[in-house]
């Protein structure tokens, strides 16, 4: 860290008495790869950076990726990025200037408020909602400029057109923030950042002066989602264990016995829905909530028979490894608990791989197998009697889509399976 502020000291200037256009008169000066990421954010001492080029890439972390387009609170991923941090020197109304050397540069940030060692994980675990954002189409007629401005209403700004500026933020001393700056285009004439602090000067000793109306402190709007449980033969409901993932902290994410659930959450987010009953497919899938008021998920659950297969998509690998990703592990636990609940039955892991338009290669049968097998061990070390499982590849055999004409139908085809072999 202290080599970052080192390096972030070298392109910070002062220009206290100098105007926006003399920030983007100076030559940018390249940041390192070291700023890309939240755990390295560059430290701003001064009220000027730059100017400065973003650095190329998202650094070692991408602590930004999966998200919605017009997610109000996130980017879709990062692209070229630099996180910077800055404390706060006293009470104020606190604004900045995001400044674009070349007016046709997009510019994207969001201002998150730290609060513990634990703040870079839980950003990149998607657990922390940022406090302003502005990822609005750039704005010729401002010279593509964006920032917090008193005279700007909304805190979160999505993308498409928008206001340039989101509203300004009351802090207090001592506060840190971290303001994440994204860029999409690798090429880009780099940017400058201008910090006010509008101090709020205590009362006048001795002189009674009404208070003003305190800020209505901006809360984030939740939508209300209801999750029924039915037979999908008998049409009535059935207690089973509902499990949501990706809640906050204070909620449980699993909810035992129970037919139906409501919960508040967030719009924009990803939330992993999974049911598991004795007796029944594991049911997977992944909701959304965007912009309405009310969602009701209605589960159907089908009873188990030899021959079904459950798609394991949520467990995905690393490119061309058998490595499971570590934000699997959730849907990994589920596979496990169902399994263990459903004692019974014995299946086959399978494991398949996305080679259109060639021939099944060992390296394909090899590549699926070795997947199959990494599964097949994880559940092993969750309890499930190696009796109970056998693992197979197939390469390229059996992809959905032989002909894949895009990401999603080739992500179709690097699926893992579980096929119910004896009940």
């Amino acid at each position: 860290m202290k080599q970052s502020n080192h390096f972030l000291s070298a392109v910070i200037f002062m220009f206290l008495l100098c105007g926006k256009n003399m920030v983007a008169q100076k030559k940018p000066v390249q940041l390192g790869p070291t700023g890309s990421d939240c755990i390295g954010a560059l430290e701003i001492n001064d009220t000027i950076v730059g100017p400065v080029f973003s650095p190329k890439g998202f650094g070692n972390n991408l602590e930004l990726v999966g998200y919605e387009l017009g997610d109000p609170y996130f980017i879709q991923r990062e692209h070229n990025s630099v996180w910077y941090k800055f404390t706060i020197p006293y009470d104020c109304v606190f604004t900045f200037d995001l400044i674009p050397i070349r007016k046709d540069d997009d510019f994207d940030f969001l201002l998150f408020l730290y609060d513990g060692p634990n703040f870079c994980r839980d950003i990149t675990a998607g657990r922390k909602i940022p406090i302003r954002t502005n990822i609005s189409r750039k704005n010729i007629e401002v010279q593509g400029q964006t920032g917090l401005s008193e005279t700007s209403v909304d805190e979160y700004v999505p993308s498409g057109p928008g206001s340039s500026y989101s509203r300004a933020l009351k802090a207090k001393r001592g506060q840190t923030y971290y303001l994440l700056v994204d860029n999409p285009f690798r090429e880009n004439n780099g940017h400058s950042i201008i910090l006010h602090y509008k101090r709020l000067k205590p009362l006048p000793k001795g002189e009674f002066i009404p208070a003003p109306m305190e800020q209505t402190e901006y809360k984030i709007p939740l939508r209300k989602m209801v999750i029924t449980v039915t037979d999908e033969d008998t049409q009535e409901r059935i207690q089973s264990s509902i499990f949501v993932d990706n809640l906050p902290d204070t909620l449980p994410s699993k909810y035992p016995a129970i037919s139906q659930l409501t919960l508040e959450v967030l719009s924009y987010r990803t939330y992993d829905i999974n049911i598991i009953k004795k007796g029944y497919l594991l049911h997977s899938e992944q909701f959304i909530p965007k912009n309405d008021s009310l969602y009701t998920i209605d589960i159907k659950l089908k009873k188990m028979k030899q021959g079904d297969r459950i798609n394991l998509g949520n467990i995905k690998f690393e490119s061309d490894q058998a490595v499971i990703l570590d934000k699997c592990k959730p849907a990994l636990d589920k596979l496990a608990e169902f399994m263990l609940e459903n004692d019974n039955i014995t299946i086959e892991i399978q494991g398949h791989v996305n080679g259109e338009g060639k021939k099944n290669k060992k390296k394909f049968i090899t590549l699926s197998e070795d997947r199959a097998k990494a599964i097949y061990q994880k559940l092993s070390e969750a309890g499930v009697e190696l009796s109970r499982m056998r693992f197979k590849g197939f390469g390229n055999s059996k992809m959905i889509y032989p002909n894949p004409i895009n990401s999603r139908q080739s992500e179709a085809n690097r699926r893992v399976e579980a096929e119910i072999v004896s009940l």
